[in-house]
């Protein structure tokens, strides 16, 4: 055999080279890929019934759907009623001013969040962003700054908005100011059902109530199911003492058709409902899926879990009753049933107390 020629010697050096830059590139290009891939979609598939995860990058995101390029490079439509969670690259301040609002410091959060978007370089990221402002503001009871912000700002960005939960609807009686009667009012007469929704949930306890309750349904005839839906329920505020059985079955079925992200409201209804037909244990825990599921609406769970308390009372479930309001106390202290709960929560002691002395009684004897 004649001797081998340097290129033949070299020939299996060259191949691993080779294969090594071969796979250099391609291993720099899964880095890429992944690198750019930093938004993860969780959405809930009808088809399997269960929780589906997409990992990519956040393309474009509406009310409808939410458009996300897969590492692959294919684009993925995902229906924005399905989803159930976005996770993504926040800066620092943004994951500051969430922690902030997770522990209920929203003028705290607030300002942190304004640092986030001032920051903010992509504009799905920012338009989150103002809405969550819009919640603190609204969670500090600034309902007329959260409208004006709402509307003003939200939609303005982005009119087919996602964030409609944002919207600063009251589900139960608000203090109203004159101010804020005023602001009703000018909503109440606007020209878009949305301001008009908002404007007639803000007036449906005032002197303005036959002006909201008229405008409310009109709205049901509206060719949006949410916004139908929406003045449906807020109609329902005033008719609760008169609901039925019946009633109680047509919503329970009708806040599934829902999106996941507005049924906080009607399920508020729902559970008054129940609770004056003495459904008081289906009452109880209808309010509570509020601050579990929704505890971003901070005066809403604070009169759900109160409300949850009472009926909790009525089913003598008193040790039940007094750990959430000991829990109450330290999270909603700062709203209107917060305030009332210390003397809820001595009452409920006495109750114990009365119950141990008689079984004590009864023991001895």
């Amino acid at each position: 055999m004649g001797k081998l020629s340097l290129y033949q010697r070299c020939l299996p050096t060259l191949v691993v080279i080779g294969c090594t830059s071969l796979l250099t590139l391609i291993w720099s290009a899964t880095v890429q890929a992944q690198s750019t891939a930093s938004d993860t979609v969780s959405a809930f598939n009808t088809t399997t019934k269960q929780i589906q995860t997409y990992r990519g990058k956040i393309v474009s995101y509406d009310y409808d759907e939410l458009t996300l390029q897969l590492v692959s490079g294919r684009e993925q439509s995902i229906a924005s009623a399905q989803i159930t969670d976005i996770t993504s690259n926040w800066n620092t301040d943004h994951l500051a001013a969430e922690g902030y609002f997770f522990e209920r410091r929203f003028e705290r959060a607030s300002i942190s969040f304004r640092q986030a978007y001032a920051k903010e370089t992509r504009e799905w990221v920012k338009h989150r962003i103002t809405a969550q402002l819009i919640q603190c503001e609204q969670n500090l009871g600034n309902w007329h700054t959260a409208a004006t912000q709402f509307f003003d700002t939200l939609l303005s960005q982005q009119p087919n908005s996602p964030y409609l939960m944002a919207a600063p609807i009251a589900w139960h009686q608000i203090s109203a100011s004159g101010e804020l009667l005023h602001r009703g009012r000018e909503l109440l007469r606007a020209d878009n059902s949305l301001k008009q929704l908002v404007g007639a949930s803000w007036l449906l306890n005032s002197p303005y109530r036959s002006d909201a309750i008229t405008l409310l349904k009109q709205l049901e005839q509206h060719t949006d199911p949410s916004i139908v839906l929406l003045a449906k329920a807020q109609s329902w505020r005033i008719q609760i003492p008169t609901a039925k059985a019946a009633d109680v079955q047509y919503w329970d079925q009708a806040i599934q058709q829902m999106p996941k992200t507005l049924r906080a409201g009607p399920l508020y209804v729902v559970a008054q409902m129940k609770r004056n037909l003495d459904r008081n244990e289906e009452a109880a825990l209808t309010f509570m899926r509020i601050p579990i599921l929704y505890p971003s609406q901070h005066h809403l769970s604070a009169e759900a879990t109160y409300a949850a308390i009472r009926e909790l009372m009525k089913l003598t479930h008193y040790s039940e009753a007094l750990s959430l309001c000991k829990e109450m106390g330290s999270h909603y202290g700062d709203t209107v049933t917060g305030m009332q709960v210390e003397r809820l929560g001595k009452d409920i002691q006495a109750r114990i107390n009365a119950r141990n002395r008689i079984k004590m009684e009864g023991d001895s004897s």
